[in-house]
């Protein structure tokens, strides 16, 4: 099914995308570059909004389907599409999350209630 793959190959380009911003072995601690978010806005979040309309879409065309056939087979594939792509968001950024190491915050020195 071509929508199948197309979500395959969008979950693959997201990740492509994605690894860029990934924590690198050694860096952990250490503060993002300042353009982290302006690369994700630009590459990671139009890839997922296309593909959330695009899902969402054909959810609507599989549940009209889905009242006339009563065969269930495609909405699962859909479910299934969906928790790939749950899977690969959530991987992405637990890869790509930052624990800043305190040395490195603006608050260094100071408590903050």
């Amino acid at each position: 099914m071509f929508w199948a793959a197309l979500n395959v190959a969008g979950i693959g380009l997201y990740i492509h995308f994605g690894m860029a911003l990934w924590v690198q072995p050694g860096e952990e601690g250490l503060p993002g570059g300042p353009g982290d978010a302006f690369y994700w806005i630009l590459t990671q979040v139009p890839i997922a909004a296309f593909f959330l309309l695009l899902n969402l879409g054909a959810l609507v065309v599989i549940l009209l389907r889905l009242r006339k056939t009563r065969e269930p087979s495609t909405l699962y594939l859909w479910l299934a599409i969906a928790a790939v792509w749950l899977v690969a968001v959530a991987y992405d950024h637990h890869k790509a999350y930052r624990v800043i190491s305190p040395e490195y915050s603006l608050s260094r020195g100071r408590h903050v209630a």
